[in-house]
């Protein structure tokens, strides 16, 4: 080969190089002029399709707290327990991260006992909901072979033992051979955390229709001061066309594509540390209680949340958030005579800031009651 047929090699190599670099997004390249090119693509996690089985009717207008409790491994195994946290926590962690529930516990080191007894624990730590998962089958082949994960979730209602959520779901993460392009070689890198990556995969695809199901977090309303403010906040439009959200045919949507759910919310002060509604938010309160008595909105089910601000512990200002939604409750059917059955209450705590200022004008707006349309 003479000099110039040198000269035009090293360049077709060099723009071939370039063009591999600008297609390699999610792949290394190690280039070289002289040997053969080296693409190395990290193995993608492959899932089945997600089968959920059991799955409630309707939508959950009020947020739930959580339990989470080691996963139950059904093929024998010398580390048995270690393994069992481990997967419970990384699924635990990914759940999180996805803002499923104001509170969500993972209490590592327990042995399964029985649903009755991971029941009575859960009922203990305060959860609504029970997260039992178990692992049919896994294998870890790490660095050297194929990476491969079976998970079932099965939620139970804390307090009435009810199975609300059965889902089951496969992924893996394959070894694959070299392939040989004549200009470059193709090599498929396996993870060194490859474990943990079909974990969490498999974790987010749960999530899915969990969030078509719980309230969206994200959800902002306006704050009213009057009457015919909360019946604009409440009331559906003729042509609003809202619909049931259910599981079954909603799970595809993203929280921000689902119907809207009805609210407003309003600037109602407690005393500081307590329950104890001020007087000065008694007339704020008595324009919900002249709304929710209108022909538009009598005897429709309402939710009443109660937010905090960021001071204090999580469970602290949960159950606070809680008392001072039961004590708006608690005025409605006193002064206004509403039907307790149709009134909701839950607490938010301080999971949902509208803002993250520090200013007293900044918390008190974050220390909301907020006013849900439940139905």
């Amino acid at each position: 080969m003479d000099r110039n047929q040198q000269l035009v090699y090293v360049m077709k190599k060099v723009l071939f190089l370039a063009l591999l670099l600008t297609m390699a997004a999610c792949a290394q390249v190690d280039p070289s002029l002289t040997d053969q090119t080296v693409v190395y693509r990290d193995a993608p996690v492959r899932k089945s399709p997600l089968q959920v089985s059991v799955h409630p009717k309707g939508r959950q207008y009020s947020p739930l707290t959580a339990f989470v409790r080691p996963f139950i491994i059904q093929q024998q195994t010398p580390d048995h327990v270690e393994l069992a946290d481990s997967i419970a926590r990384i699924f635990h962690n990914a759940w999180t991260e996805e803002r499923l529930f104001p509170v969500q516990e993972y209490q590592p080191g327990l042995r399964y006992q029985g649903l009755q007894y991971a029941l009575a624990r859960a009922r203990e730590k305060g959860a609504d909901l029970l997260v039992l998962g178990k692992v049919p089958y896994f294998y870890a082949g790490h660095t050297v072979d194929d990476t491969a994960v079976t998970l079932q979730v099965d939620i139970y209602a804390v307090n009435s033992g009810t199975l609300l959520w059965t889902m089951m779901q496969s992924g893996r993460m394959e070894e694959k051979p070299p392939k040989d392009f004549f200009y470059f070689r193709q090599e498929t890198r396996l993870s060194t955390g490859a474990f943990n990556q079909v974990i969490r995969a498999i974790a987010k695809d749960m999530a899915v229709p969990l969030k078509a199901w719980l309230p969206n977090p994200d959800t902002r309303y306006g704050f009213v001061d009057n009457a015919e403010g909360v019946k604009a906040g409440l009331v559906p439009a003729a042509d609003a066309g809202e619909r049931d959200l259910t599981p079954e045919n909603d799970a595809d949507q993203s929280p921000s594509q689902r119907p809207l759910v009805r609210g407003v919310n309003l600037d109602v002060h407690f005393d500081f540390d307590k329950a104890t509604i001020q007087p000065e938010s008694h007339a704020l309160l008595d324009a919900l209680g002249e709304a929710l008595n209108s022909p538009e909105l009598k005897g429709k089910r309402i939710l009443i949340g109660g937010h905090t601000d960021a001071k204090g512990g999580v469970e602290y200002n949960l159950v606070l958030s809680k008392k001072r939604a039961e004590s708006v409750k608690q005025y409605l059917v006193d002064r206004w005579k509403i039907d307790p059955a149709v009134l909701d209450t839950t607490g938010y705590g301080k999971s949902r800031p509208l803002n993250q200022g520090l200013t007293e004008a900044d918390q008190q707006r974050n220390r909301r009651v907020e006013i849900r349309l439940a139905q």
